[in-house]
């Protein structure tokens, strides 16, 4: 059984992919797909390593150029999670040798990675078998909130007495002035929803999409695939804040949020945020809402848990460049540990 390179941008038949496990949104086929052709620089040469035999799949590790001899996970700040497919440690292990091999490649980055996926462990042990050097570290922390049989009162019952004074004050404004929320899952309200969501998105504080295409290929695919939830708040038809959740198989994603900055006194992105906060629990009952990225401070006020996305770069101590790499990393390390100690 052999290893080889499977160009994303080409028509090579991906019959081995099959079947794909996908833990997450941005771990499926045609996430990567889309990020593939709409979100990375053409040197970037993003492929998918794969294993098989047997008529079925035995490992694959989705991946792109981060320069001259380095490889990384394929993704970029689009990315909440990454995850291998990854069945057998053996197969993994024999997949990155040849991988690194081929690529000419010294280092390997992977990242974020979750510890709570089955994959993780197996992942390390994978490299170290290969005979790789294996460095873990902190990428971003990740508020969330366990949803099994919570109903919206009894969520919203324990969260802060501010947020809830805040909700029901501003709600009662908001909508007296004529403000009226949307949750657009598909269909013939998509166009104008993406419409809403880019005006917003323009009028709030955040920097352009470096990716323009990005964003309406992922607000499609996730309505084709029924994962869409575009939450969009207007006041008197004008829209002031949108949110974009994912939801698919009980997980609901808080992905992108904006508001106008003009209109901030109706707190309207708070009031998207309830509803469709509301609409997930009561009516879809998801097992967990997710923040995502980042330990932003309002997420304490929506989540109740957090726990943290891991980092794993790794490099091949028989390239030259790989053992200097290493021995800096494992430098690095000890003087911060010292430092720590005075």
């Amino acid at each position: 059984m052999s290893s080889y390179r499977m160009d994303l941008t080409g028509t090579r038949d991906e019959a081995p992919l099959r079947p794909w496990l996908a833990s997450s949104f941005d771990t499926e086929l045609d996430w990567y797909r889309l990020l593939a052709r709409t979100a990375l620089p053409p040197q970037s040469a993003p492929a998918i390593w794969v294993s098989a035999g047997d008529g079925a799949l035995r490992a694959a590790l989705p991946v792109r150029s981060d320069g001259p001899g380095r490889l990384a996970a394929l993704g970029n700040f689009y990315t909440a999670t990454f995850a291998p497919q990854l069945h057998a440690v053996a197969d993994m292990s024999a997949l990155l040798r040849d991988m690194l091999t081929a690529e000419r490649a010294y280092s390997l980055d992977l990242q974020p990675l979750a510890p709570e996926d089955a994959r993780y462990v197996p992942m390390r042990a994978a490299a170290e078998a290969a005979g790789l050097v294996c460095f873990d570290y902190f990428c971003f922390g990740n508020w969330y909130l366990p949803a099994r049989g919570l109903r919206y009162d009894t969520y919203l019952a324990g969260r802060p007495g501010t947020l809830r004074s805040t909700l029901k004050r501003k709600g009662k404004k908001f909508l007296a002035a004529g403000g009226a929320i949307e949750v657009v899952t598909g269909g013939a309200a998509l166009d104008a929803a993406m419409a809403a969501y880019q005006q917003v998105y323009d009028a709030s504080w955040k920097r352009a999409e470096p990716f323009p295409d990005f964003m309406p290929g992922f607000l499609r695919l996730c309505a084709a695939r029924g994962w869409l939830r575009l939450g969009v708040a207007r006041l008197n038809a004008t829209p002031i804040a949108a949110q974009v959740w994912v939801v698919r198989e009980g997980h609901a994603a808080i992905y992108k949020l904006a508001y106008d900055d003009t209109q901030a006194q109706w707190s309207a992105g708070s009031l998207l945020t309830a509803a469709l906060m509301q609409r997930v629990l009561d009516e879809e009952q998801v097992n967990e809402v997710d923040y995502l990225i980042g330990d932003d401070a309002y997420k304490r006020d929506w989540m109740t848990h957090r726990r943290e996305r891991r980092g794993l770069r790794v490099y091949d101590p028989r390239r030259l460049r790989g053992l200097t790499a290493a021995i800096g990393e494992w430098g690095r390390r000890a003087v911060k540990r010292l430092l720590r100690r005075e």
